[in-house]
């Protein structure tokens, strides 16, 4: 593999592309990716750098770019305030650099910093609608908006569901989990992909969503919420969208939350069935991210079973899982 160059060096090296003063680099975290904080002389000025380690091949940079096409046309067609990116001196979206001496490269991204606090407590109902109004508005754009040939992004579909049983099965074997509890899962994805073949894929239905817009992946500046973190953007149903947000919230605020956003998005109802199938699949995706964390395993080994009796039981029965939404 070769000797491999640190984070900090590889960030520097990469902001020579860029047409940005950066004064000092603020290392942020690492989950797949390596993201830095671009300071700069100016205190308002500020600048969000991202090492996609997780992103192999040409299918891959071509998956990020699209992201940050997605980013420059809502930068561009409606005032609301997303992390749009930095083009490079060449006008490229991303940049290239060495990783070690073998020629492994990395690539590199440059976002504006978008300004704001992440919230440490449940939405206020004012706030809850608000995030409603900005769920809509990505979609309303999504809609609209005309994706350039070769914008390659993840799907959301059957297959996606039928593959989140994958990482799971390993909790069993690691007695993380019975097999009753996997077998739980393993049935609900199922039901969750038979029942995806009876929805209708449509314009107003279907389309580029955020697909993880939690406590997060946005931030409040003077009352306003800003979407962040776009990573995993993709097509997919806009109610699916709306599940993975409603996973977050409390009952009040998940009822104040549709309500917002039917009014948006001009919906008479919000079918009380198909809503029930997004929020599961929601869950289940998330515990399908956590499972490749050994560090959430113990919580996972609580969370499951709970989560199986109180939610997958009622679904797998046709029972109502949320309680909202418009039968």
């Amino acid at each position: 593999m070769g000797v491999r160059w640190d984070d900090e060096s590889i960030a520097k090296e990469a902001l020579k592309q860029f047409p940005v003063q950066g004064e000092r680099l603020v290392y942020l975290g690492k989950s797949d990716n390596v993201t830095f904080q671009v300071k700069t002389k100016q205190e308002s000025l500020n600048y969000l750098m991202k090492l996609h380690y997780a992103t192999k091949g040409s299918h891959s940079k071509k998956a990020v770019e699209s992201e940050l096409l997605w980013l420059e046309a809502l930068a561009a067609d409606t005032t609301l305030t997303v992390p749009s990116p930095v083009r490079t001196r060449d006008n490229g979206l991303t940049t290239e650099v060495d990783v070690n001496t073998s020629g492994e490269r990395v690539v590199v991204t440059l976002h504006q910093w978008v300004n704001g606090e992440l919230l440490d407590r449940e939405p206020t109902p004012g706030e809850t609608r608000s995030l409603a109004q900005l769920m809509a508005a990505l979609h309303r754009h999504a809609m609209e908006w005309n994706a350039p040939a070769g914008f390659t992004r993840p799907v959301y579909d059957t297959d996606n569901v039928l593959s989140l049983p994958c990482p799971l099965k390993r909790l069993p074997e690691m007695n993380v989990i019975s097999g009753e509890a996997y077998a739980c899962l393993e049935r609900t994805a199922h039901k969750i992909a038979a029942g995806l073949q009876l929805q209708t894929v449509a314009k107003p239905t279907w389309g580029l969503i955020h697909s993880d817009l939690h406590e997060s992946n946005y931030v409040f500046d003077q009352g306003s919420p800003r979407p962040i973190d776009f990573s995993a953007c993709g097509y997919g149903f806009y109610l699916f969208d709306v599940a993975e947000t409603l996973l977050h919230l409390s009952l009040e605020n998940r009822r104040e939350f549709l309500s917002a956003y039917r009014e948006e998005r001009q919906l008479r109802e919000i079918d009380a069935k198909s809503l029930d199938l997004f929020f599961v699949w929601a869950i289940l995706r998330n515990f399908a991210f956590l499972a490749n964390n050994p560090a959430e395993h113990a919580s996972l080994s609580e969370l499951i079973p709970r989560v199986a009796k109180s939610y997958f039981e009622y679904y797998l029965k046709d029972e109502p899982v949320l309680g909202i939404g418009d039968s």
